[in-house]
């Protein structure tokens, strides 16, 4: 992730801001499948990731930006409907997200923050009868999530449940088919040499701090 370029200043704890350089290409923290929930859950504690997405839908500077430079939003067609990264979206660097949102959006939505930490995964088979596929995935830990498609060609991957969040970057984004590709995991990220990859097998334990949900998705529900 040396490669890319991030020109914005972050306000601690608010999702905004502070300085307005010209944004390049954006990077965002990356932690390996090993550390990913912890690290996730530890950077979470403390922050409430709605408010700070109410406080940017009523800061005046951020309106009058989105206004100006958000642009249409892209959707692919279906099966998939993910959206597409624009190039007017990496001005919404400099307010910690990954594309621009509506702040006339009447409720609690979820953004893609910059800051917020990132597993690195690549598509991977799904294994005997799809059972690790990115669906079955989902169903067994009672979350959804959203896709968006990044310039670089990468797939952030946004997982949710409940008040809950972690974001997944696929590094070959144009090979990932939610129904059917298993994904895995960077198991060692940084300067540190790349010690493999390892199949994604549960997200509790890659994206929700190991906190599982299992009792509500029976696994042959899934």
């Amino acid at each position: 992730m040396g490669k890319w370029a991030v020109h914005r200043t972050v306000e601690a704890g608010s999702g905004i801001a502070e300085d307005r350089e010209k944004p390049g290409r954006q990077q965002w923290p990356t932690v390996s499948a090993r550390d990913g929930a912890a690290e996730m859950a530890a950077r979470a504690k403390g922050r409430n990731r709605e408010r700070e997405w109410r406080r940017l839908t009523e800061h005046p500077d951020y309106v009058a930006d989105w206004r100006d430079n958000a642009g249409r939003v892209l959707i692919e067609p279906p099966p998939h409907v993910f959206r597409r990264q624009t190039e007017a979206d990496l001005e919404a660097a400099r307010w910690n997200l990954m594309a621009w949102v509506d702040p006339r959006h009447p409720q609690w939505t979820t953004p893609f923050w910059l800051d917020m930490p990132t597993v690195e995964a690549r598509v991977a088979a799904a294994g005997p009868r799809g059972e690790h596929s990115w669906r079955k995935l989902l169903c067994r830990a009672g979350a959804t999530f959203c896709g968006l498609r990044l310039l670089d060609g990468a797939l952030a991957l946004r997982v949710s449940r409940g008040r809950q969040a972690g974001q997944i970057r696929v590094v070959d984004g144009a090979g990932f088919d939610p129904a059917s590709s298993g994904l895995e995991a960077a198991s060692a990220t940084g300067r540190r040499p790349r010690a493999g990859w390892q199949r994604i097998e549960c997200l509790e334990t890659v994206v929700f701090g190991g906190q599982s949900n299992r009792k509500d998705r029976p696994a042959g529900r899934c």
